[in-house]
């Protein structure tokens, strides 16, 4: 930011820092990335910095890596296209708006073999403000942690009885967002 300042470029300049994934970094006695969804893998460092907003602000509203292309053409004065998925975050780092989704969905489609999996990991999580729910292609188990009540998602409630209800609302949300976030396009012009 010194060096934009100094060559006279930082009232003309975004920065954006992020990453693809976040890091284990012995969480769970795991390291690097994998696709179990522990918080520190789906929580990848975003800073935005922008002239046009020079007042710092932090959030912990749910966002993702895929909503990076709609804000950038948004910030640009560009429409996205039909199909484009992600939303705008603008309005969020504006201080608009709190959030611009009410659950987020995680997509992991693994290369390797593991986790006792019988075939490469094929994973989809939920993550609400409570809850993670994760499901596993090609197997009966699955995730469920109660963010509240254990942060540090070590007690999973996927076989409990007591959070049978739960589990099901989520699988629900689950595939509900599914289909939110599934291609749209092209637009069909006629019926068949």
């Amino acid at each position: 930011m010194a060096r934009l300042d100094a060559l006279g470029l930082a009232d003309d300049t975004i920065v954006m820092f992020t990453s693809d994934h976040g890091d284990y970094m012995g969480d769970h006695q795991l390291m690097l990335k994998g696709p179990i969804h522990y918080r520190g893998i789906i929580r990848p460092p975003f800073i935005w910095c922008d002239p046009s907003q020079p007042r710092a602000s932090r959030s912990s509203a749910f966002a993702g890596t895929i909503d990076i292309a709609p804000t950038v053409l948004a910030r640009a004065g560009v429409p996205g296209f039909n199909g484009m998925q992600g939303k705008n975050l603008l309005p969020l780092m504006r201080g608009e708006t709190t959030a611009v989704y009410r659950d987020m969905l995680i997509e992991e489609e693994g290369q390797r073999l593991g986790l006792g999996l019988p075939s490469r990991a094929r994973t989809r999580s939920l993550v609400t403000a409570r809850y993670r729910l994760s499901v596993y292609d090609g197997v009966e188990w699955g995730e469920l942690y109660d963010r509240q009540t254990d942060p540090d998602e070590s007690i999973n409630l996927w076989d409990d009885p007591n959070a049978a209800g739960i589990r099901a609302d989520l699988v629900l949300r689950l595939a509900k967002k599914m289909i939110e976030v599934s291609e749209t396009s092209p637009n069909p012009t006629a019926t068949a």
